[in-house]
């Protein structure tokens, strides 16, 4: 029923059909990308800030973020309403919308010492030393975006990507779109449990709401603005069962103005050897996919027909003294059955608040977060290997070697404090302090298998890290400089072991 080619086939295809689409393209003036990616978390920071302040009335949870309802937003604010943090970020949001809709060639450069081990929003590279080029155009009915890159991998073998690579279609208040977009599900800042742009994204077919126009409760005039996309993807990396599909689906509305919520789901299925019908995605949609436990009815050989993920999230604001304070957090979980939905069990939580305020006179977001990923298996007390892990799906909720939701995979307690800053008009920084409790039940599912159990640590591991970063933008230039430096301890009383890792980025707009 739902197949992909290769993805050097679909990247032949997504190039033939870039061309084309430029050449129909080429007498309609240049507008911006319809959408905020993943790349930019100063841009993310700005528009929290203005949402938090009931300026921006759109969700703003789920990326890739419609650039349409943002700048929609952005007109229709009174700028003598503002403070003058909120001025900044209006000006910020304005001058990075004027950005996309007249550059529409970058290459990107990026160096470092490592790999990078913890990716999170906003951080410019996975691999060291790649180097990336990208040329998007939109019309009135169609966007369209090629970004090659060449990268010198984890494995020391060379690599080439087609990340942020996409074609879409507008149809009425919806896109239609086909590519390898990173995708962000959630509130939070450092990671997210659910899905993240920890691992690089997988090449899939999406369909999203355009606009979040809102619906009238009836009998009222509460209107909620609300937000829905779903996607299908192939895993076509190196694991288990090849080609695995993934489901993914996001719902995000806005009930109050200063109350978010969202609901997630992922759910891998098919593959090779795998059924892959229609009856059983649609046993998928109502969560009856667990062999002995939904009513499902496994006999002989057949196995589970999908490992199913299920959430959901919040975000709460209230104003001190005109910053506005954030609560939010996400129970995210794997499948089986537990309370009434029978396809939530072993949620996991994450929890987080963050302050808009001046930071030292600039203007900042602080926060603070914390995560646990040990979800309990049940054969005894504190032992995990079940959070992103399947028993038929081996490579579990992992890809390229990455976990896609919690950069720090399964069994890992994380805290985290960090903030965002403006230090002038064309400088940024930001600074992060983490402790990861990772792997601390001490145990791995196949700790001598690389595309099966945690990525990060096969063993307990107790991390310090300290991070910075800063950017600068100069004219069509943008350098960003970061560092990391680190302290990993071990529970089996190995060597204590120290890095450091810089990263050196450099970005033109043509």
């Amino acid at each position: 029923w739902f197949s992909f080619q290769s993805n050097i086939n679909l990247m032949k295809k997504l190039i033939s059909i870039f061309i084309t689409l430029t050449i129909l393209m080429l007498h309609q003036s240049a507008q911006a990308e319809p959408w905020v990616n993943t790349s930019n978390i100063y841009l993310k920071a700005n528009i929290q800030l203005l949402a938090d302040s009931g300026h921006i009335i759109t969700p703003v949870t789920t990326y890739p973020l419609m650039w349409q309802d943002i700048i929609r937003d952005i007109k229709n604010i009174e700028l003598n309403n503002l403070t003058p943090n909120q001025l900044n970020a209006y000006h910020y949001i304005k001058y990075q919308f004027q950005l996309a809709s007249k550059n529409q060639i970058r290459i990107k450069a990026q160096t470092s010492k490592n790999d990078n081990r913890f990716v999170t929003f906003g951080d410019t590279f996975r691999d060291k030393n790649s180097i990336q080029v990208q040329f998007s155009m939109v019309g009135d009915n169609f966007a369209a975006k090629l970004s090659p890159s060449f990268s010198n991998s984890r494995n020391d073998t060379n690599s080439s990507n087609f990340e942020e690579s996409y074609i879409a279609a507008f149809i009425g208040n919806w896109v239609i779109s086909l590519g390898k977009q990173n995708r962000w599900y959630g509130p939070t800042w450092d990671t997210s449990l659910s899905l993240s742009n920890n691992a690089s994204p997988i090449p899939a077919i999406a369909l999203t709401r355009k606009s979040a126009e809102p619906f009238t409760i009836p009998f009222t005039k509460v209107d909620i603005p609300w937000t829905v996309t779903t996607f299908m993807g192939k895993m076509d990396d190196n694991r288990i069962v090849k080609n695995t599909l993934l489901w993914g689906f996001r719902l995000n509305l806005k009930p109050f103005k200063n109350l978010e919520l969202g609901v997630t789901r992922l759910a891998q299925w098919g593959g090779e050897g795998r059924e892959q019908s229609l009856s059983t995605f649609g046993d998928i949609l109502i969560g009856k996919t667990n062999c002995g436990i939904d009513g499902v009815v496994c006999e002989g050989n057949t196995l589970n027909p999908a490992n199913q993920q299920a959430g959901y999230d919040l975000r709460y604001t209230m104003n001190i003294f005109d910053f506005p304070l954030s609560f939010y957090g996400q129970k995210f979980a794997e499948d089986g059955k537990e309370g009434t939905l029978q396809y939530l069990t072993k949620a996991q939580p994450q929890l987080g608040f963050d302050l808009h305020l001046n930071v030292f006179g600039k203007p900042s977001t602080v926060y603070i977060e914390w995560a646990d990923s040990l979800a309990d298996c049940g054969e005894r007390d504190k032992i995990g290997n079940c959070y992103y892990e399947h028993s038929n799906y081996e490579t579990g909720m992992r890809y390229e070697g990455r976990a896609l939701g919690s950069s720090y995979d399964n069994d890992a307690k994380t805290y985290v404090i960090g903030t965002i800053s403006q230090l002038d008009i064309n400088t940024h920084m930001t600074a992060r302090l983490r402790y990861l409790d990772l792997n601390y039940d001490n145990q791995d599912k196949a700790p001598n298998n690389s595309i099966i159990g945690n990525t990060v640590s096969s063993i307990a591991e107790q991390v310090w890290i300290i991070s910075a970063s800063i950017q600068h933008d100069k004219q069509n230039w943008r350098f960003t400089l970061g560092t990391d430096i680190s302290r990993s301890t071990y529970t089996d009383k190995l060597p204590n072991s120290n890095d450091l890792n810089i990263s050196l980025t450099i970005e033109y707009n043509l």
